[in-house]
């Protein structure tokens, strides 16, 4: 399941959810021949959010629900949502 580890402070994104978040139609040209957690770790990175790790299946990420959510869909997040979400 996706959600911050409170140990390490990363956001641990699945391929799962990576899938259902990417929505972007402006992906990167570096990132078109990638799919699922790849192509979502390449558009994170392309939009300044750190990927600390991708392990294949899930991945670390430096960075809050919001930040990943924006980047990967290309919309805005909601601030509620992700402050009732965030475990910190």
């Amino acid at each position: 399941m996706s959600g911050r580890n409170t140990k390490t402070g990363y956001f641990e994104l699945t391929g799962t959810k990576a899938r259902f978040w990417t929505r972007r139609e402006d992906v990167p040209p570096d990132c078109l021949e990638l799919s699922g957690l790849d192509r979502a770790c390449c558009i994170l990175q392309h939009f300044g959010v750190k990927v600390v790790a991708n392990h294949g299946s899930w991945a670390e990420i430096a960075a809050t629900q919001g930040q990943i959510w924006e980047a990967l869909s290309g919309q805005p997040s909601n601030p509620q949502r992700e402050s009732y979400h965030d475990d910190r």
